[in-house]
């Protein structure tokens, strides 16, 4: 059996009020293009399939769209809901969905509902699949009043380790009814301890939560399919363990980043896993340094030349980082001339720059954060936002609240964490 283990697509992701529709469509064709050149039995595609836990229509099109042209082409497609998506809203349509060998996990739920078997051209068992989908606190956690949240923490943790222990049972016992030894493949959508993130993941983990180990899955897992953070690697330098990463850079600090898809073969219960490089659909690329460099690399005909010739944005997407040592009030303004001018003589009627944002280092100028740089909400890390604020004050009233950071950056995790957990139920009781 061959399967193919992709993840965190965030279809209808916008920058700076531009779809992304045309990356994440050219990403789709060439995605089918491929699991029909490689004969691929399995799609898996381990959570975060939407941005937002409410796509808009353009990216629910395309989502449906592939799912109707994937159904004739792979044995089974297996989708599992990730931190930004709606389990519900996923869940909906999974009995329609089945008929066309389509799984989707989007609520966790008892063991044995995750377990998909799939079979072969001989329609004998060849595959156990558990598709575990992001397990939120209160699917896993059996919690009691007045806990600290250490004590959440901890219990939300032995609640993770627990119900994959009982998914990877339950897979075992179906294995011993077949009474063959067909590989065991499991999914998640979490952060393990050592993972390598980036600007879009958002580190907001309290505690020990952050520190989930590899030990959490039992030994018994042939291959574990997992999504969140989107830099492809292997989890505790096991190669059947892995990140497939996101397909299309999701931040500017991707931007350089090689992406991939995992090809993944098995000898009996032992997987051989091909990266397969994804090709570049979009121009993008951060510039740093003082106005006059920024300006210097702007208007270098070789900026464009530079850049990935396969793209299919009509824009080349730009971020902005300064770095100089002199405060720039009027940065923005200043920058949008630049631009205003490259649009109207070099680049006419070709690529078009856009300055997605425009930031300034932190540790470089001390400006007032709210003066500092338009960002957009969705592109802002909490976390890095309320150090910021942390230095600001230092900077401007000379509080000494150093010594005090650790224990205020705790208790601002604590309520981000219980603020994005209350958003996320009510945007899933509201889902269809």
């Amino acid at each position: 059996m061959r399967i193919l283990h992709t993840s965190d697509w965030h279809l209808g992701q916008i920058w700076n009020g531009r779809s992304r529709k045309q990356e994440s469509a050219a990403f789709l064709n060439w995605l089918l293009e491929l699991l029909k050149s490689q004969s691929v039995d399995v799609l898996i595609v381990a959570g975060d399939i939407f941005d937002t836990g409410t796509p808009n229509p353009e990216s629910q099109m395309l989502y449906y769209r592939f799912l109707q042209q994937v159904s004739s082409v792979c044995r089974a497609t297996v989708i599992i809901a990730g931190n930004h998506d709606s389990p519900s809203f996923l869940d909906a349509p999974k009995i329609l969905l089945r008929e066309l060998n389509i799984y989707v996990s989007g609520v966790a739920g008892q063991p044995e509902d995750e377990i998909i078997v799939v079979n072969n051209s001989k329609h004998k068992p060849a595959i156990i699949i558990a598709a575990v989908p992001f397990l939120r606190d209160r699917d896993i956690r059996i919690g009691g009043s007045g806990e600290s949240s250490e004590e959440k923490e901890n219990q939300c943790i032995v609640g993770i380790r627990r119900h994959y222990a009982q998914v990877c049972e339950a897979a075992e016992a179906m294995r011993r009814n077949i009474k063959r030894e067909i590989p065991l493949v499991v999914t998640g959508h979490l952060f393990v301890a050592g993972g390598k993130t980036s600007e879009r993941v958002r580190d907001i983990h309290v505690g020990t939560l952050g520190q989930l180990g590899n030990d959490v899955f039992p030994n018994e897992i042939d291959y574990l399919a997992l999504g969140h953070l989107h830099i492809p690697q292997t989890v505790a330098h096991q190669e059947t363990r892995r990140y497939s990463g996101s397909p299309v850079p999701m931040s500017f600090d991707e931007a350089a980043q090689q992406k991939f898809v995992l090809l993944v073969d098995f000898d009996g219960r032992t997987p051989t896993v091909q990266q397969v490089p994804v090709p570049v659909f979009s121009k993008i690329v951060r510039i740093e340094g003082s106005l006059e460099m920024i300006r210097e690399t702007l208007t270098n005909p070789d900026l464009r030349a530079k850049l990935p010739k396969t793209a299919v944005e009509p824009e080349i997407f730009v971020e902005i980082i300064y770095t100089g040592t002199q405060s720039e009030p009027d940065l923005i303004r200043k920058i949008n001339d630049i631009i205003t001018e490259m649009n109207e003589t070099i680049f006419a009627m070709k690529e078009k720059i856009v300055v997605v944002r425009v930031r300034y280092d932190r540790f470089a100028v001390s400006t007032p954060l709210q003066t500092a740089t338009p960002e957009k909400l969705e592109d802002l890390n909490p976390v890095i936002i309320f150090e910021r604020l942390l230095e600001n004050i230092q900077k401007r009233y000379g509080k000494n609240i150093i010594e005090r950071k650790d224990e205020l950056m705790l208790a601002y995790k604590t309520i981000l964490e219980e603020c994005y957990s209350q958003a996320n139920q009510e945007t899933d009781e509201v889902s269809p």
